[in-house]
């Protein structure tokens, strides 16, 4: 199914099997994100459609490791098949780690380790542990990518394995051409693109609700560099368990909405033309995503542009029942 990927190893001193993986192009890096979200929808509604709906949470995880069910069976195997090791399972031992040590009051969202950049653990599991990846093909060369964050990369060209080397070990060969440092935005003023409309904008945050709590992200991105073009709003469950907090399951909701949730969220393309968009998605999970994705408007390359009560970032569990104004983030 994934012929089309390539994978490497760079560091040869590191226990991974490859560290960086090679797509044809970011179009199909961004597929593959959207393949394997619908192979694990596809998977999730399988064993839910063998339990009764009007169990405990505790019940459902007793069923859930008897059949060995976890939602992240499918990019495990993913990770598994290429012998990768990817930014998303660093990221879930450096949490994991962090959540225990939490107490009951506020947790510190910059110590967060799951705070990154990169928001969705579906595309960390296409990245390395130092964020990177290599885009092209044989016939045409290969370029590196090492992410700094949502706008600033570094690039190696002319496949210089040994320039890949010392920018993933955190050194830039300053005198080398082969190596483009890009910074397209410094500052987070630099995000918004008028008064009325914005273009780039993330948020997290934390809300409890008595021994569950949850992470709300929301973030709308347009980076034609890269073709990361989406509006999403992800919930992620927490419960506290033997006297310690974890990522938990729980019936959690993640939409994006208009000012109700029936209705839909009106877009903007490139801040002009209004489109209408409607995602809610509401399951017994440790995260559930929303997100809207794409590549062109009319012929035009696609730009989200995101204006005032009119796109809502929708999460749900138990008591706590959100709609966030997309233009009030930043």
């Amino acid at each position: 199914m994934f012929s089309y990927i390539e994978s490497i190893k760079i560091d040869k001193g590191s226990d991974c099997g490859s560290d960086i993986l090679i797509f044809p192009s970011w179009e199909k890096l961004w597929e593959t994100a959207d393949k394997l979200d619908e192979m694990i929808d596809k998977e999730c509604d399988l064993f839910d459609a063998t339990i009764p709906d009007n169990i405990t949470d505790e019940k459902y995880d007793d069923l859930a490791d008897i059949a060995g069910f976890d939602e992240d069976n499918v990019l495990v195997r993913f990770e598994d098949d290429l012998a990768f090791c990817s930014l998303r399972k660093k990221v879930e031992v450096l949490e994991n780690k962090w959540i225990e040590s939490q107490g009951d009051g506020d947790w510190n969202i910059n110590e967060d380790p799951d705070n990154h950049f990169i928001y969705d653990e579906t595309e960390r599991a296409l990245f390395s542990v130092n964020n990177e990846v290599i885009i092209g093909e044989k016939k045409t060369g290969y370029i590196y990518y090492k992410l700094i964050d949502n706008f600033n990369w570094i690039e190696v060209h002319d496949w210089d394995i040994n320039a890949i080397k010392q920018v993933s070990r955190g050194l830039i060969p300053t005198n080398n051409p082969n190596v483009i440092v890009v910074k397209k935005i410094k500052t987070n003023e630099n995000l918004q693109s008028s008064a009325e409309c914005k273009t780039h904008i993330k948020k997290t945050r934390y809300y409890l609700n008595g021994t569950n709590r949850i992470k709300i992200k929301s973030k709308v991105i347009n980076n034609d560099s890269w073709g990361a073009k989406k509006i999403s709003a992800l919930t992620v469950g927490y419960k506290k368990k033997n006297g310690k907090w974890k990522r938990a399951r729980t019936r959690i909701a993640a939409g994006v909405t208009g000012s109700d949730i029936a209705n839909n969220s009106v877009l903007y393309q490139n801040c002009g033309i209004a489109f209408e968009k409607h995602k809610v998605k509401e399951k017994r999970r440790r995260r559930v995503k929303a997100k809207i994705r794409g590549q062109r408007f009319d012929g035009a390359s696609l730009i989200i542009g995101i204006k005032p009560q009119k796109a809502y970032s929708y999460h749900k569990q138990g008591s706590i029942n959100l709609r966030l104004d997309y233009y009030d983030m930043y």
